[in-house]
């Protein structure tokens, strides 16, 4: 158990947090299919985790970007580590969804707020969210 993280972005990582192991689908209790940097919680409560494509996965939080409030693009970043909060902007465009989470847990319940398709998304991350998840969005910049 724990949170774990990729600090490089794979062109097809898949992971699953899994309640069992007899290759059901009702045993994943949360998966993801990324090509960019990836943060998961493993829970005590899980049976297991499985992986393919993702690299090496580490207990290693620390930042993977120069500074809080350097631009960033796709990927899974951890509030107060690689990012700060405050408002941020992208191009966005017709593929471009972000989400900001409470958790990476990698379920819905972890997910505070989120938009698919916005054009020049302008987000406000909170100091007490604990992730944020991007794709196609372009260059991220904070604005304030």
């Amino acid at each position: 158990a724990g949170t774990y993280r990729t600090r490089t972005d794979q062109a097809a990582c898949y992971w699953e947090r899994l309640s069992g192991f007899g290759g059901q689908t009702a045993d994943i209790i949360a998966n993801d299919f990324t090509a960019f940097r990836s943060v998961v919680q493993i829970k005590s409560t899980d049976m297991g985790f499985k992986a393919s494509g993702c690299g090496t996965w580490t207990t290693d939080l620390s930042a993977v970007t120069p500074s809080l409030i350097a631009s960033f693009s796709s990927g899974t970043w951890i509030v107060g580590t690689d990012i700060a909060s405050g408002t941020w902007s992208a191009p966005g465009g017709s593929s471009c969804y972000w989400e900001r989470l409470s958790g990476f847990g990698g379920q819905s319940a972890d997910i505070i707020a989120n938009d698919f398709g916005a054009i020049a998304p302008l987000v406000a991350i909170s100091a007490s969210d604990q992730g944020f998840q991007t794709t196609g969005c372009g260059t991220w910049s904070k604005v304030g």
